[in-house]
């Protein structure tokens, strides 16, 4: 599994996990926003306790003002959770130190490019184009492109504005205008993201593990994974490591995949990366939990 996948997957769980055992409240603002409207209100809380967005100033996020192209940015990688340190250097400019870290990561990730090759503007507004393609590559959403009705649709951004239509993220400005050229806000990104992160539908999450031989993990699951996810579906949901006694640490991806019978335990196979005379920590993260399993098969 690419860390891309994963780290595209723990988003969504991430914050499902946070929100489906207590939704939030159409009465219930846990920040300090006044000029957060009933519309973006289920979003703007939702990315402010996960510690995500922040506002303009304790009691404004501005969310009728335009949404800069840093700052989108910043929000995409953390909600992605990127390593926004160590991400190779883009070649960019023009980025100060707020946003260079997470326009770095994302560059890093294919999410992103620059306006030239040296330079991505970070002070000047996203427009609606560019966000689609934001967030289309971001979620890998590009099969969900259909046709749309919109008469202003052309050009780079064609097929990233048709992907958000076709997954039901935006219905456009108008029945028959999305605003292409047209600055987004950040009450409306904030909407948006929202609306994309809630795409994923099903997510598998651990209830135990155990190693069953040097090369071999047994994964039980907290629900039956459903009949159009195969097993390496269920696996890619997953992160895999080992720190050895010595303490470095290598991750690894499996090789082979089985789901039992009742589809809620998942064998993995890892002939590549053999526990066989080590010992040392197997690790597992879903997106609630860290497994970690003390082996020695010196």
């Amino acid at each position: 599994m690419s860390k891309h996948k994963f780290f595209m997957a723990a988003s969504a769980i991430t914050l499902a996990a946070v929100t489906v055992a207590a939704p939030v409240s159409a009465n219930y603002s846990s920040h300090t926003f006044t000029d957060v409207s009933d519309r973006y209100d289920e979003a703007v809380t939702f990315f402010y306790d996960m510690e995500i967005i922040k506002g303009l100033s304790p009691t404004q996020f501005g969310t009728q003002q335009p949404l800069t192209r840093g700052d989108a940015a910043v929000i995409l990688a953390n909600t992605l959770f990127l390593d926004t340190e160590n991400a190779p250097d883009a070649g960019f400019k023009d980025l100060n130190t707020r946003v260079k870290g997470a326009v770095n990561a994302l560059a890093d990730y294919g999410v992103v490019s620059g306006v030239t090759a040296t330079e991505f503007k970070p002070n000047e507004p996203l427009s609606r184009g560019a966000m689609a393609k934001f967030l289309v590559t971001a979620f890998m959403l590009e099969d969900y492109a259909v046709e749309t009705p919109f008469t202003d649709v052309g050009g780079v951004f064609e097929t990233y504005i048709e992907a958000l239509y076709g997954a039901g993220v935006t219905n456009g400005k108008t029945e028959t205008s999305y605003g292409t050229t047209a600055d987004i806000t950040r009450g409306e990104f904030a909407n948006l993201l929202y609306e994309t992160i809630w795409l994923g539908g099903y997510y598998a999450v651990i209830s135990d593990v155990a190693i069953t031989s040097p090369t071999a993990i047994s994964i039980s699951l907290t629900e039956a994974v459903p009949e159009d996810f195969t097993a390496r579906d269920a696996a890619d949901f997953f992160y895999y490591s080992v720190e050895l006694e010595d303490g470095s640490v290598t991750d690894f991806e499996p090789t082979a995949y089985t789901l039992s019978a009742d589809r809620l335990t998942l064998t993995i196979e890892h002939a590549n990366y053999s526990l066989a005379g080590r010992a040392g920590v197997l690790i597992v993260e879903d997106f609630e939990s860290i497994f970690e399993l003390p082996f020695d098969f010196k």
